[in-house]
């Protein structure tokens, strides 16, 4: 789909509507493909989560203070009301994102190492996306495997979500406030 502003396409793994608010939603989880510098697209009212999977990094210039957003790095939250520029530092990249309503959710967004997992309540909704190799989803009862470059919901039971050895995955979690 195409950016808000115009600059480029996201792919949008899954959002969440807000029944009787048109263009509103209470959360999205998307990835998109950055090839330049540019403005980020505003989201007034929003909590914004990215985190780079693809590429070196990026430095965002948040209401004019830089960050610098690197592969491997934990997520970096902000608001989605900031006037952000992006800066590229070695190339395109990929980036994972998750953008919540700040006053109807709460959300959080792990690159787990390998090994470890994420936590995920039962009254919470997660996207596990498998990046690099497998993701394991493992509930009281299974494990589940989500393949190379899948996404599974988990929604209704509590879970660890995190890569199989030697993989890379990506979690999302929101919780209603």
């Amino acid at each position: 789909m195409p950016w808000k502003n115009g600059g480029g396409t996201t792919t949008e793994l899954a959002l969440a509507d807000l029944p009787g608010e048109p263009g509103r939603f209470l959360w999205r989880v998307s990835i998109a493909d950055v090839a330049q510098a540019g403005p980020f697209s505003a989201f007034a009212g929003y909590e914004r989560l990215i985190a780079v999977v693809e590429g070196a990094g990026m430095v965002l210039t948040v209401d004019g203070t830089p960050v610098t957003v690197r592969l491997g790095a934990p997520a970096f939250r902000f608001s989605g009301d900031a006037a952000v520029e992006c800066r590229l530092t070695g190339g395109p990249i990929r980036d994972f994102n998750l953008i919540h309503d700040r006053e109807r959710a709460e959300g959080r967004l792990e690159l787990p190492a390998d090994g470890a997992a994420a936590g995920i309540a039962a009254d919470a909704v997660a996207l596990v996306h498998a990046l690099e190799g497998a993701a394991l989803v493992r509930t009281a009862g299974e494990t589940v495997r989500v393949p190379p470059g899948w996404t599974a919901r988990v929604e209704g039971t509590a879970a660890e979500a995190g890569p199989e050895a030697g993989g890379r995955a990506v979690v999302a979690v929101v919780r209603g406030r």
